[in-house]
C-alpha cells in the first residue's frame, strides 16, 4: 500500500478556515500540515500568522481573570497559553510571547502556590493526608520545585519551601521569600537557617519612610499635631513587616548630624535631597489645606407651629346633624439644641528621595459632627402640626417632628472626641492608599 500525503488537504482546509476567521481551526490544520512536512513554510508562515493571533485571544481571557480576580482560571490559562506556544515552537514555529504578563503571572502564581500550600498543610495537620497530597500535586503542576513534595513527610514538604524562599531571595523578590520562609519556620523552627534568612530578607525589602510634621495652612491651631499623632501611630502598627517609621524626632535627630534642621524640608525636592542624605527611602509630606470647626454652644430657640382647635357649630337645620369645624391658630414651641461640626482637608505626597519623584499624592475630605433637639411645647401635643392645612385636607404630622419631643438632652460629643475620630478616619484612609504603594 502506498501512504497518501495529507499535507495539501490540511493545508486547504486551513486557508478555508483562516478566510472564514476561525484562527484556532486554521492553525490547528497548519500544525498538522508541519506534523507531516516540517520544513514547509508556506504553512510556517501561516501558523505563524494564525497562531499569533489564538495566542493573543487566550491571553486576553487571561487578562479578563486577573481583572476578575480569580486566580485559579488566571494560572490555568497562563498555563495553556504557555502549552501552546510551545507546542507551535515544537514544529519549528516561534510566536510573539507577551511578555508583559509574566510578572503579572509570577504575582499571581506565588500568592496562589502560597494559598495551596497553607491548605495543604491544614489538611496534613487534620490527618487528611489524601487531600492533603492532591493539592500538593496540584502546586507542582505549576511550579516544579514542589514536584517532590508529599504529605507523607514532613521533610519533603519543607525543603521545597525553603528552596523556593532561596530563588524568591536571590531573584529579589523578597516578599514572597519571606512568605516562604514564615511557612517553613511555623513547620520547624529550627529548621536549617530559615530564620536568620527571613530576618535578611526583611531588611533587603523594608522601606523606611521618614514623616514629616502635618503642616497647618489654615488660622485654626492644634488640629494638625493630632492628626500627626496618629498618623505616625499608625504607620508603626501597622502590619507589614516592611516598613520602619522614623516620626520627627528621629528625623531631627539625624538632621542635625548633618547641620541640617526641619524647617531645610519644604518641598519634594528638598524632602528628596535631605530624606537621602540620613537614609531614609520615602518621605511623606502632608498638609491641612482647609479646616472648618463649627460650634455654637447651647441654643434655645422658638419655632412656629399649629395648634388645632375643633369646634362644634349646631346646624342651621333644626334635624340636621352639628358641624365640626377645625381652626389652626399660631403658637410657638421651645428647640433647645446643640451641635458641633469638624471638616479638615489633607493633602499628602509621598516622595521618594531616589528618583526626587511624587509615588503617590492625594487630598483626603473628612466631615464629623453631633447634635442635638430637645423640644417643649405647653399645649397638647397631639394637636400640634408644623404647616397648615391645603384646602380641606389636614395637615401631614411627620414622625421626625414628633420624635423631636421625645428626645432626652444629653451632652453632644466633645472637641477632642470628634477631632480625635476624624483625625482617625483621615488617617485611615491615608494609610490606606500608601499601604498599595508600600505592598508594590
Amino acid at each position: 500500500m502506498v501512504s497518501c500525503d495529507p499535507s495539501k488537504k490540511f493545508m486547504k482546509q486551513g486557508n478555508e478556515q483562516f478566510e472564514i476567521g476561525n484562527m484556532d481551526g486554521a492553525a490547528n490544520f497548519y500544525y498538522n500540515v508541519l506534523l507531516v512536512q516540517p520544513n514547509n513554510l508556506e504553512a510556517q508562515q501561516a501558523l505563524s500568522k494564525s497562531g499569533n493571533q489564538v495566542l493573543q485571544g487566550k491571553f486576553m481571557m487571561f487578562s479578563k481573570y486577573v481583572v476578575a480576580n480569580e486566580a485559579d482560571l488566571s494560572v490555568k490559562q497562563y498555563l495553556y497559553c504557555k502549552k501552546y506556544f510551545d507546542r507551535c515552537k515544537a514544529v519549528g514555529v516561534l510566536l510573539e510571547w507577551p511578555s508583559m504578563y509574566d510578572p503579572i503571572y509570577e504575582d499571581i502564581k506565588n500568592e496562589y502556590i502560597s494559598k495551596k500550600f497553607d491548605e495543604g498543610v491544614k489538611y496534613m495537620r487534620n490527618n487528611r493526608y489524601a487531600e492533603a497530597e492532591k493539592m500538593f500535586t496540584e502546586i507542582a503542576l505549576i511550579d516544579s520545585s514542589y514536584n517532590k513534595a508529599t504529605a507523607l513527610r514532613l521533610k519533603s514538604i519543607i525543603e521545597p519551601l525553603f528552596q523556593h524562599g532561596i530563588k524568591m531571595k536571590n531573584e529579589a523578590n523578597y516578599k514572597e521569600a519571606y512568605r516562604d520562609f514564615n511557612k517553613v519556620i511555623d513547620l520547624d523552627p529550627s529548621y536549617k537557617n530559615a530564620a536568620a534568612i527571613r530576618q535578611e530578607v526583611i531588611l533587603k525589602a523594608s522601606i523606611d519612610i521618614g514623616v514629616m510634621p502635618v503642616q497647618n495652612q489654615t488660622k485654626i491651631q492644634g488640629f494638625d499635631v493630632r492628626l500627626y499623632q496618629l498618623l505616625v501611630s499608625s504607620l508603626q502598627q501597622n502590619k507589614s513587616p516592611f516598613l520602619k517609621v522614623t516620626d520627627r524626632g528621629g528625623m531631627e535627630s539625624a538632621l542635625r548630624e548633618q547641620a541640617f534642621g526641619l524647617k531645610d524640608i519644604m518641598d519634594a525636592e528638598s524632602a528628596a535631597k535631605v530624606g537621602k542624605l540620613i537614609g531614609l527611602e520615602y518621605v511623606l509630606l502632608s498638609a491641612m489645606t482647609d479646616l472648618v470647626y463649627e460650634d455654637e454652644g447651647l441654643l434655645l430657640d422658638s419655632i412656629i407651629a399649629y395648634n388645632a382647635v375643633s369646634e362644634t357649630t349646631p346646624s342651621k337645620n333644626p334635624t340636621g346633624i352639628p358641624q365640626t369645624i377645625t381652626r389652626f391658630k399660631k403658637v410657638y414651641y421651645l428647640d433647645e439644641h446643640q451641635k458641633r461640626k469638624l471638616v479638615m482637608t489633607v493633602a499628602y505626597q509621598l516622595v521618594s528621595t531616589q528618583t526626587g519623584q511624587i509615588v503617590s499624592s492625594e487630598s483626603v475630605k473628612e466631615e464629623l459632627s453631633d447634635e442635638f433637639h430637645s423640644c417643649s411645647y405647653a399645649g397638647n401635643l397631639n394637636t400640634l402640626y408644623p404647616e397648615l392645612p391645603i384646602g380641606n385636607t389636614m395637615p401631614p404630622k411627620p414622625a421626625e417632628f414628633r420624635d423631636q419631643f421625645n428626645q432626652v438632652k444629653r451632652d453632644i460629643r466633645s472637641k477632642e472626641d470628634i477631632t480625635r475620630e476624624l483625625c482617625k478616619r483621615i488617617s485611615d484612609k491615608m494609610i490606606e492608599e500608601l499601604n498599595i504603594y508600600i505592598e508594590k
